[in-house]
Parts: structure tokens; sequence; C-alpha cells
């Protein structure tokens, strides 16, 4: 299976205000970090990656450090239709959960500036209504890239960690299960 390109992760929660999932590879394996943005964790989190991947409200992009002239300043690389988009983002300290936003929300606009004529959409596209998959009294779908697990009495909406953890215990199931029936 191919590896992602960036494991260093900051992405917003859909369905939250201001939740985010922070996650690194900084001691060997992935693994989520608790980080209140804006923080001395938070920037002395940050000084250690070399670049990280942000999803926020508004848009993504994928920030790079870069050492110029004694020191490390970020860049933020957006690439969309065969074009890259960089703008400057400082040094770590001025890292901003506000600014990352911000950033974010200027390169989506400036790729969609960009569209040729031809790709414009003049409508959104219809998203495709999921009823999930129902095992027993458990059903199991997927909205706006979180997993919910609904019971007969709650649901539960599990994390991009916790969904990642339950596909891998999942698909290594599925392997031994396979490796049995031969």
């Amino acid at each position: 299976m191919p590896r992602p390109r960036l494991y260093n992760v900051m992405e917003h929660i859909p369905g939250t205000e201001s939740r985010y999932l922070f996650m690194d590879v900084l001691e060997g394996t992935a693994q989520a970090r608790v980080l209140q943005p804006d923080s001395p964790e938070w920037f002395a989190w940050l000084a250690q990656l070399p670049s990280f991947h942000f999803k926020g409200k508004s848009g993504h992009f994928t920030a790079r450090s870069e050492h110029k002239r004694h020191s490390n300043y970020w860049y933020a690389y957006r690439k969309e239709h065969r074009q890259i988009y960089k703008r400057y983002l400082g040094t770590t300290d001025k890292l901003t959960l506000v600014s990352l936003e911000q950033t974010a929300r200027n390169l989506h606009e400036e790729a969609l500036r960009n569209l040729p004529e031809n790709e414009l959409r003049t409508t959104l596209p219809q998203k495709e209504t999921s009823q999930g998959m129902t095992l027993g009294e458990l059903t199991f779908r997927w909205d706006d890239g979180v997993l919910v697990v609904k019971t007969p009495s709650e649901r539960h909406f599990l994390n991009k960690a916790q969904s990642a953890d339950l596909l891998g215990y999942l698909y290594s199931q599925r392997e031994a299960f396979l490796k049995k029936e031969r």
C-alpha cells in the first residue's frame, strides 16, 4: 500500500467550530497530539516539523520549512490544475491558527480565480447520500470525513486517528481470516 507523502497533519474536524486533529510521526509512528493552538507547546511542536499538511475550514495547503539566511521560514504551497500557488508564512512564531486559516482561504480563492473558464462550475456537484452499512443493530456511515457508528440508543463519532486504527485492525483481521480460508 503506498504511504502518504506527509504524515504531519493539522485538520479541522467538520461539524465543529474550532476543533482540529493534530498528527505527526516525530517519534517513529503516526500519533495524534492534543494541542492548544497558539500555545507555547503548539509553537514548540511546529518547530520540530519539517513540513505539514493543513486542512482548514475554507481550504488546504502544504507548509514547508525552508532554511534561508541563517533562519527557518515557512512557506505554504497548493497545487491546483497543474499550477503551484505559494505564500510566505513567516517564522514559526507567526504560525497562529488564524494565520493558517487565512492563508488556506487566500490560496483557495486564488486557485478558484485562476480556473480555466471551461472548468468553472455552474452548479455544485450533488452529494451522494449513503445509508452506510448495517450489521445487526450497528450502522457505519462516513459523514464529511468522519466515521459515524450508530447503535439503537446513541451515535459515536470517530476522529481520524480512531477511524484509521479501526480500519487498520479490520484490514489485518481480514488478512488473517483469508489466510485461514485457504
